[in-house]
This record gives C-alpha cells, sequence and structure tokens, in this order.
C-alpha cells in the first residue's frame, strides 16, 4: 500500500506529459491545412519562377527525385540548378486545384507526408499542353512552420490499364 500512491503519481505523470505532446483531433485537422497551404503557396511560387519565394518553404536539407531515372537533388543549390532549368523551357504554366489530398502526419505534429492530385496547364513557343500531375512530399517542422523536405512529381498517363500500354 505505500507504493500504490508513489506508482499512482509516476503513472498520472507520465500519461499527462504524454497526451500533452500528442495533437488533438482538432489540432491534427489545422495542422493538415496549414501543410496544404504550404504546398499551394509552393505551387504558387514555382508558378510564378520565383525561387526565392519557393525556398519559404523547402527544408534546409531536402531530396527531390526528378523525371528522368538518374535525377535526384539533394541540396537546395542543386534544386536551383534543376528548377531554373525547367523554368526555361516553358514560359508559364499555371496549376488548378488540388485533388484526391491524403495527409498522414505522426501524432505530435512533426512530420507528415502528403499525395495529391493536380492537374498543371504549361505554355511554350505558343502551344500548350494540360497534364494531370500525382505528387508526393514529405513534409516536417522547422521553426515551428512545415516545410518540405522530399518530393517527386509524375506525369499521369492516359490508358487505363498497363496491357494499353503494349497495344500501341
Amino acid at each position: 500500500m505505500k507504493y500504490f500512491l508513489p506508482i499512482l503519481l509516476i503513472f498520472l505523470l507520465l500519461s499527462c506529459s504524454t497526451s500533452e505532446d500528442q495533437l488533438s483531433t482538432e489540432e491534427e485537422v489545422k495542422e493538415k491545412e496549414r501543410i496544404v497551404e504550404v504546398l499551394k503557396a509552393y505551387n504558387k511560387a514555382y508558378e510564378k519562377k520565383n525561387f526565392s519565394e519557393m525556398v519559404r518553404y523547402l527544408a534546409n536539407d531536402l531530396t527531390f527525385f526528378g523525371s528522368d531515372s538518374g535525377e535526384t537533388v539533394k541540396s537546395l543549390s542543386e534544386f536551383k540548378i534543376a528548377i531554373e532549368k525547367q523554368w526555361q523551357e516553358v514560359d508559364s504554366m499555371k496549376y488548378g486545384d488540388m485533388v484526391d489530398v491524403y495527409i498522414l502526419m505522426d501524432s505530435k505534429g512533426k512530420i507528415a507526408s502528403a499525395i495529391y492530385g493536380v492537374p498543371l496547364q504549361m505554355w511554350s513557343n505558343g502551344k500548350s499542353v494540360n497534364l494531370f500531375l500525382r505528387v508526393a512530399r514529405t513534409l516536417k517542422k522547422e521553426g515551428g512552420n512545415w516545410v518540405i523536405a522530399s518530393g517527386i512529381t509524375g506525369i499521369t498517363r492516359t490508358s487505363k490499364s498497363v496491357k494499353d500500354l503494349f497495344e500501341n
């Protein structure tokens, strides 16, 4: 009996400290909204070809995977070179609304994975192309703000099945 009270106090202290570190349902919803806002702001900065604005939404250490098998970007300076090369290939671009947004976040709101689809219209040399992208991003908290730590973007195909690819 003499150990019951100290053990109960330790248990209460541990359970209280754990719940304080974890996000409530309402806090999780708000954090996910903040993540979506970061993704939208990043897309807008990309659309405007404004690298200095994009940097606000990028982690200090980042990794991006490009569309060719040899393109892996592992620093901000490499990222800037790759992005500026992409921007030289298009005159302008316009993102549509994000769809099918799925965000998985740790219980403490420190790291998150986001996957979504987004239409993108691009113009180059008087021609335009409409694309639909599938985007995956890993975000983390730095200085209290969500930033993108890694990502990959894929252009979706128009065929319904893999078999369709072999019939052309």
